[in-house]
């Protein structure tokens, strides 16, 4: 069976691939895998970190916290080779969830691990220890050996690590035994005052087709373009050359982003690296050998071809993996507008779709393919769904009609609310507020709310005062051009029950939208309810606070006066009925 070279070299980069997991306990990262190393901020946090334990006389216990496949192991497999000192200063724990002992849980692991660290021990002990541990394992440890480990559990008390809600100060400090990294606070992008930009994803996209001497995917490409030059052009050969073009990777980077704020989806390296070799190599192709597969491509239908191409193989293929799950539904196929809408009119009822493919889409992305798509029968509904994902990655920057305005927008209100920008903080606080106010509908006053009693009224709506106060923190703002650390969702927390309590919202982009929505007049149904049920719950909370001591107001809907009657208690005369 001839080989055939690109397809090997892309294999690198799948998960299943020997190439994808490193160990963080030695030095174990070849050429390919330092060239596709990328430095983040949190390496740089963790190499300072422990440059300056490794200066301490004091035991050192530096805890590396995050998710699985989130690049701990890589990281420190790479510091392996930049610390000369790391392998004999340090012992490094990379896996905290199993036991090295199958005799022993991972917990007693642990306990032997740390002797070193407890109560009893910490002051003349010497060790110096690099942990990487997920926080429900750490939260577990501390939990059954919080006795022996009174100054650990108060460390983690302090910092607050097991807080998902905070981002964590993991400044280095001179005094402490005890130091952490959290890969939870850094994300794949970063924040900025026009939207979000992702280093780690667009670097290594480009790595990816670099034309550099340290790249064998490269270099397999070459030999691969010199082999088939004369033969049917490849649609693995497309998608590696499609991605040569910035504004794709580009484009490619925001889906990724967009995943993973907008559906919550966790992109861990070792997947991101699994998703470029799927886009690249579709799945029908990746097992056929060189002689098929020249005869393959030749016999494929132009439907079936083009079906093979990044433009149409992102967003049909949620089966492969939940990131593609997650990119299927931002489909530009599903949002159609008046323009959008007046073009494909055109390119159904054209004798050549592709006369109208020439006007809109740039050149680049269909002249390698054009004698495939003028030599097959592709329906009408196949060349639409082409023509809008083309359009999409050709037209993107330049057409805001192709723009996701809300997501840009929470986007913006996101960087300057982690900036702590009082006049955002304040508005997203109004939001939420003015929602409370509305979901049940529009009272039509701003000092009262609707309350639902029993059955659905048509009749009669009920009314009481409403007040809502923001538990806010004063924290200084801040002019970072760029955010790293950050939470994902807004935090916020309202005073409940005369201010002695404080009931906490968190509000992602799915509820801001909502949130959005009703501020410009949009009343929630019953599948809102349902999906927004925790909200619900949150601001029924708000809404019933004092309700031994409010006054009720009954609006008679037929009549159309904001209020016609109040029911209220007297503490000397008991309830009181009055019409107004």
């Amino acid at each position: 069976m001839t080989t055939n070279p690109l397809l090997e070299e892309l294999k690198k980069l799948r998960e299943s691939s020997k190439y994808a997991v490193a160990q963080g306990t030695y030095s174990n990262l070849n050429g390919f895998k330092k060239y596709l190393h990328i430095e983040r901020d949190v390496e740089k946090k963790l190499k300072n970190i422990i440059t300056k334990a490794n200066e301490s006389e004091k035991a050192q216990l530096l805890l590396v916290c995050g998710n699985v496949g989130d690049g701990k192991s890589h990281i420190l497999s790479h510091l392996h080779d930049e610390l000369d000192f790391l392998k004999s200063r340090f012992i490094i724990h990379n896996d905290a969830t199993e036991s090295h002992n199958p005799n022993e849980s991972s917990n007693e692991t642990l306990y032997k691990l740390l002797q070193g660290f407890t109560d009893e021990n910490i002051v003349t002990s010497k060790d110096k220890i690099i942990l990487a541990i997920n926080l429900g394992t750490l939260s577990k440890f501390i939990e059954e050996y919080k006795d022996e480990f009174k100054i650990l559990n108060e460390y983690i008390s302090q910092t607050k690590i097991l807080d998902a809600d905070l981002i964590h100060n993991d400044e280095y400090n001179i005094k402490s035994n005890f130091h952490h990294v959290n890969f939870t606070d850094y994300h794949m992008y970063s924040l900025t005052d026009h939207g979000s930009v992702s280093k780690i994803i667009s670097t290594l996209l480009e790595k990816i087709v670099a034309n550099n001497k340290a790249n064998s995917i490269h270099k397999a490409y070459l030999d691969y373009k010199s082999i088939n030059q004369d033969k049917t052009y490849c649609p693995i050969q497309y998608n590696y050359e499609f991605l040569f073009n910035e504004n794709n990777r580009t484009i490619v980077a925001q889906l990724i982003v967009k995943a993973i704020i907008k559906s919550k989806e966790i992109v861990s390296l070792r997947t991101l690296l699994n998703f470029v070799h799927d886009i690249i190599v579709p799945i029908d192709l990746s097992m056929i050998n060189e002689a098929d597969y020249v005869k393959t491509i030749e016999k494929m239908s132009g439907s079936k071809y083009i079906s093979n191409l990044i433009p149409n193989y992102l967003f049909e293929h949620p089966e492969l993996s939940s990131l593609f799950e997650k990119i299927e539904s931002l489909d530009p196929c599903t949002n159609r507008s008046a323009t959008t809408d007046d073009i494909l009119l055109r390119l159904i009822n054209a004798e050549n779709a592709l006369d109208i493919f020439s006007k809109y889409i740039e050149k680049s992305y269909l002249e390698k393919i054009e004698s495939k798509l003028n030599t097959t029968i592709i329906s009408k509904a196949d060349f639409s769904r082409f023509f809008m994902r083309l359009n999409y990655f050709s037209n993107y920057s330049e057409d805001d009609y192709l723009k996701d305005a809300d997501f840009d927008e929470y986007l913006v209100w996101l960087y300057h609310y982690n900036n702590h920008n009082p006049i955002y903080i304040k508005k997203i606080y109004g939001l939420v507020e003015n929602a409370a106010r509305n979901w049940n509908g529009d009272p039509k006053t701003d000092d009262k709310v609707i309350i639902n009693v029993g059955k659905k009224q048509t009749q009669f709506r009920v009314f009481k005062d409403f007040e809502v106060i923001p538990d806010v923190k004063k924290l200084g703002e801040k002019k970072d051009t760029f955010i790293h650390k950050f939470t994902q969702e807004f935090s916020l927390s309202f005073k409940i029950n005369n201010e002695k309590d404080s009931l906490k919202i968190h509000v992602d982009f799915s509820l801001f939208k909502i949130l959005k929505m009703i501020s410009k007049g949009y009343r929630p149904n019953k599948k809102d309810n349902n999906n927004y049920v925790y909200f619900v719950n949150t601001i029924n909370i708000l809404i019933n606070q004092n309700n031994n001591k409010a006054a009720l107001y009954i609006d008679e809907v037929n009549v159309g006066k904001a209020v016609d009657y109040k029911f209220s208690k007297d503490p000397f005369s008991g309830y009181k009925f009055q019409v107004i």
